[in-house]
């Protein structure tokens, strides 16, 4: 890792918190210490929560290293001390800590941790690994890891894959804020349950017949039978800490936050992802329709109810979706409901806290009257590719048509499992992308907490499904095997 020149100033406290979420590399000044230790090096800010913590990469005394730098009051350097120190006296593998002092007289205190090299997060290992006995092995050094946590009265709060750090034959434990000592000499069945249910949530619902698997694993390591936790009661609570994941995770994006710019007044309403926060793309959503008069736009759609085109911001192939308002009465009925474009931008999140293909969402725009809607514009990603009608227009149905109709069924199941309807299954609203099956069009899904809705709105989603196919009998006869196998059909 390259040094900054040692002629900058050290910054302070006031300095970083001007700088927003994005500082440039800088220099701190540590208390007490002199010459070349009492330089501190932040290169790169991995994370950012303006006046209140920064997480970067740096160098201290020639070496690389982890800074956490925290402001103000010294509530969370201490949580995040003794956490480290609780894993450490347990003999849990976690990051050494380097130094722990303060900066800028005391306005910053500042945790220095060892850089743990070449590492990858829990995270990023399982998303690239894709064969199903090497992401068992992964879950199986995690729940060992948990199980350890537990033996020991430790409860990590703040559980998930990115607090997990993989290094060859090591799985550390980062980020003791979120431990917590329970001050005994084992967890309690209940709180481990929860706790390890609460890791597991983290995961995609197509994923938990992997806990089943798993679990034996962590019951040896507590030296518990199998019926001190059993696995359905584990699975109700993974299924209950996800719901809870999920809906903390929808009232973000509506609001300004590390993930998304929300950018709201009397007249217009926008929330767009701030990794695409580009001068161009903050010109493009003060106006989409501008973009109307590019000579690359193409429309995807016209219609009284909505208008679909094309367009290129920022090097980035995007589609717009804008919903019309249609007449003065319809202006009056929509004004007091979430705009389409609303529901579309949840959904799509949705789909993807659940692991299921859509076009990634980039932005919001509503035009609104004080509390009122009318117009409203929904952004994502183009997904190039063929619909899934085009399988009804080959000659014969070969290998390469086959996989796409089953990662089509695939997306079936996954809407199933997590109890979603998609409310309009067009074969025009699946994508047949390179990277699989997408689905698109999302205004009318909806999330069922009530079984009886569900299987109705399941069941008209197969019925109106199987209708794209009534003309082209070997493709029907491909998906009905292929929803026979997954266990689709009910009585349509």
């Amino acid at each position: 890792m390259n040094s900054l020149p040692l002629t900058d100033t050290p910054v302070s406290a006031s300095v970083l918190v001007q700088m927003g979420r994005r500082p440039e590399p800088f220099l701190l000044a540590l208390d007490g210490q002199a010459g070349e230790s009492a330089l501190l090096r932040c290169q790169e800010v991995v994370r950012a929560m303006p006046g209140k913590r920064l997480v970067c990469r740096g160098e201290w005394r020639g070496e690389d290293v982890f800074i956490k730098l925290y402001f103000g009051a010294d509530k969370y350097w201490r949580t995040e001390r003794q956490g480290l120190l609780a894993l450490s006296i347990n003999g849990i593998t976690a990051p050494t800590v380097l130094h722990a002092g303060t900066a800028d007289r005391g306005a910053l205190h500042v945790i220095v941790l060892e850089a743990i090299q070449p590492a990858v997060t829990l995270e990023t290992a399982w998303a690239e690994t894709g064969d199903e006995a090497a992401r068992i092995a992964l879950l199986q050094r995690a729940v060992v890891c948990i199980a350890n946590h537990h033996r020991a009265g430790l409860e990590q709060r703040d559980i998930h894959l990115n607090n997990f750090l993989l290094s060859g034959e090591h799985l550390y434990t980062l980020d003791g804020g979120g431990i917590y000592d329970a001050g005994v000499d084992e967890l309690s069945v209940k709180r481990s349950r929860d706790n390890l249910a609460l890791f597991f949530a983290q995961f995609y619902p197509h994923d938990d017949y992997l806990i089943d698997t798993v679990l034996p694993v962590y019951l040896k390591q507590r030296s518990w039978r199998s019926e001190v936790l059993a696995s359905v009661e584990l699975h109700h609570r993974v299924r209950h800490f996800r719901c809870g994941r999920l809906r903390r995770f929808l009232k973000k994006i509506f609001r300004d936050c590390s993930a998304f710019k929300c950018e709201s007044s009397w007249r217009t309403f926008r929330v767009y992802d701030r990794s695409m926060a580009s001068s161009e793309m903050v010109r493009f959503l003060a106006n989409p329709d501008a973009s109307l008069q590019h000579a690359d736009v193409q429309y995807l759609k016209q219609g009284n109810t909505c208008t679909l085109w094309a367009t290129r911001v920022d090097g980035r192939q995007l589609v717009v979706k804008r919903y019309n308002i249609k007449s003065l009465s319809h202006r009056f009925g929509r004004a007091f409901r979430n705009t389409r474009a609303a529901v579309s931008w949840r959904n799509a999140h949705r789909l993807w806290m659940y692991g299921i293909l859509t076009a990634r969402p980039v932005a919001l725009v509503e035009e609104r009257f004080g509390p009122l809607r009318g117009r409203a514009w929904y952004i994502s990603e183009f997904v190039a590719g063929d619909d899934a009608s085009s399988l009804c227009r080959q000659a014969s149905l070969d290998d390469t048509a086959k996989v796409a109709a089953r990662q089509v069924i695939d997306i079936l199941a996954q809407l199933a499992l997590s109890t979603i309807s998609h409310g309009d299954m067009k074969a025009t609203n699946f994508i047949l992308s390179e990277r699989g099956a997408v689905v698109i069009d999302l205004d009318a899904m909806r999330k069922h907490d009530a079984a009886d809705s569900f299987r109705r709105a399941h069941c008209r989603d197969l019925r109106r499904f199987m209708r794209n196919w009534e003309g082209c009998p070997e493709t029907e006869a491909m998906f009905t095997e292929m929803m026979r196998a997954r266990k689709l059909v009910t009585a349509l």
